[in-house]
This record gives structure tokens, sequence and C-alpha cells, in this order.
């Protein structure tokens, strides 16, 4: 019987917690155990040991950003956007490269942002973004308590090993009736195919469900203006199945095929082969810019193909949990 871990890092609650499954990290060579509470559902994990922003540099190469669709479409700030709330003071934590900022400022909030990665951070700056890069302790200790009227988490909280005692240093940041918002991935999300490797720890520690987000706010002295679960999109389902399943296998056969057995087992990307080769794997798979066309065409192809199937998964989904999209967004006022 695998032992369970003192108490829950989102409620505090004592009651045993249920296991969930074992997972390990290759990059970070070290196992983890994942639990389910029994009072609030919220899924952690042992050990609860944050890592270093070394860890994201090999396992999310700044490449990876790059292909990140316009802020302007992302449904995350569409959503905070649409409230038309009065604007104010904002603090973006985990802003990255500074994509919502830029927004917010262009929609007359005063932001500024904070993210753990300099690499990122850099890039917010050299847009002309206020930002900065430290440690989390120290960019809380330079802050006064009710300095903003907003703070945003756009998929940040999952990341942290201890969220109730991570957005308690937070809330002391947000004044009276300011308002907080939080997106996540949804845990009511299907997953046809198995679960996303970004899914699982050290990248995310928690996972959340809509009513253990609502009842995390309310006991941490916040009222939920809005919740949206995200409309089931047949693209998520087509995504799922196409970067989840198929891409693997036949990156892995391009690996072998172009590089031979010596690359199989490095844990090794595509472009890192190329990379490492120089010139001496050039043709028509040496632009990394060709390759990511071909990727393009071959997805939007294979959502064609797939669109029939991928209806009857959405009507099933649906009608089992309304609440199944992929992206959890959540607005909550602090009370006064």
């Amino acid at each position: 019987m695998t032992p369970s871990p003192p108490g829950c890092p989102a409620c505090a609650s004592s009651t045993p917690l249920d296991f969930v499954e074992n997972h390990f990290d290759h990059y970070g060579g070290r196992s983890y155990r994942l639990f389910r509470c029994r009072v609030c559902a919220v899924v952690s994990t042992e050990p609860r040991t944050a890592v270093g922003a070394d860890w994201y540099v090999k396992a999310t190469p700044l490449r990876d950003r790059e292909s990140r669709p316009p802020p302007e479409s992302d449904w995350r700030f569409q959503q905070f956007l649409s409230d038309r709330l009065t604007p104010g003071r904002l603090l973006d934590v985990g802003c990255g490269d500074g994509g919502f900022l830029r927004l917010a400022a262009g929609h007359g909030f005063a932001p500024i942002g904070f993210d753990y990665d300099a690499r990122v951070v850099a890039q917010a700056k050299a847009r002309g973004l206020d930002a900065c890069a430290m440690e989390f302790s120290d960019f809380i200790a330079g802050c006064k308590p009710g300095e903003f009227d907003f703070v945003t988490m756009f998929d940040v909280l999952e990341h942290t090993p201890e969220p109730a005692w991570f957005f308690g240093q937070v809330k002391r940041l947000i004044r009276p009736g300011g308002h907080v918002v939080i997106t996540l991935p949804n845990a009511l999300r299907p997953l046809p195919w198995g679960r996303e490797e970004h899914d699982f720890p050290p990248h995310h520690f928690t996972r959340w469900t809509p009513d253990a987000m609502k009842d995390f706010l309310e006991r941490e002295g916040f009222e939920v203006i809005r919740q949206e679960a995200g409309a089931l999109k047949l693209r998520y389902l087509c995504d799922h199945f196409f970067f989840y399943r198929l891409m693997p296998n036949v990156l892995a056969l391009a690996r072998r095929v172009l590089f031979g057995k010596p690359a199989e087992g490095t844990g090794a990307t595509l472009t890192e082969l190329y990379d490492r080769a120089g010139g001496a794997k050039a043709g028509m798979l040496g632009d990394k810019m060709r390759r990511q066309k071909i990727i393009n065409a071959a997805r939007c192809s294979f959502q064609c193909l797939f669109a029939p199937v991928g209806l009857c998964l959405k009507t099933y989904y649906c009608s089992r949990e309304p609440r199944s999209g992929d992206c959890l967004f959540t607005l909550a006022r602090r009370k006064v």
C-alpha cells in the first residue's frame, strides 16, 4: 500500500489522500506519486518540491514558446477582457513574454509582470513592458499589501507545489474589493488518448475541477463572480490525438530514419539533432521553418479527416459532462 502524504496542499485537510498513480520525470530523473484529496478532490503530488528554472530550460525550450498563437486570439485573455471591468493597477503572475501585458495596457490597465524565467522576461522588456524576473519571495517582499486592483494567474497555480501557501502570498497584494483571475487545465476535460506529458509533476503539481477551484477561492475569502469551463472544441480533440498519440510515433520514426539508431533513446528532439549535426544534415527537412510548415499542413489535413470522429466524441463527452472544456477560467472578487 502506498503511504499517503501528510495533508492536502489545497485545503489543508488531514484526511488521508487516495493514491492515483505514479510518474517518473525523465528530465529530472525523479519519481512522483499522485494523490486525490477526499475533501476537496484536488489531485496533488509527493514529493512537493519545486524545480528551478534550469528544469524548464530542458523541458520547455524557448523555441517551443515561439509557436504559440498571438495573444489577441487567446481564449483566456479574451474571457478577462470581455468582462469590461474598470481598469486599475494589474499584476500578471507568470507573465511570460508579455503578450497579455500588452493587451491589458491597450485596454487601459496599468500592468506589471512577474516571471521566474529571465529568458521570456527579457523579451517582454525588449517590447517596452514593465516586467521582472526574480525569486517569488523576493518579489512579494518588495510589494505593498493591497497594492493591486487585479492579479491575473494564467496557467500558474497548477505549477506550484503548495497552492494554498502560494495563493496566500499573492492574496495579500490584492486590495479588498479587488479581483483575481485564475486559469488552469480543467480536470474534467476528456483524455481519450491518455494524459498529456505536461500535466504531470514537476510541471504540474495539482489538478483542479471547477468545483474544487470555486471552493478553494471561497475558503480564501473571495466571491466567485464568473466561472467558465470553455466549450469543448473539435480542435482540442483532434490536437490531443495528433500531438500526443500520432506525432510522437511519427517523430520517433523520423529521428531513426534521418539520424540512425544512435539517436534512439537520447531524448533529443528532431530540432536538437539537426542543430547538433550543423550543415551535415541539410536537405529538405534541414530547415526548421519548412519542418513546421509540413507539420502545420499535416495538422490541417488531419483535422478534416478527423472531424466526423471528433463530432461524435464531442457529443458523447458533452452529454456526460457539460463542463468538459479543456481550460478553466475563474474570476473572483476579494471580500471587503
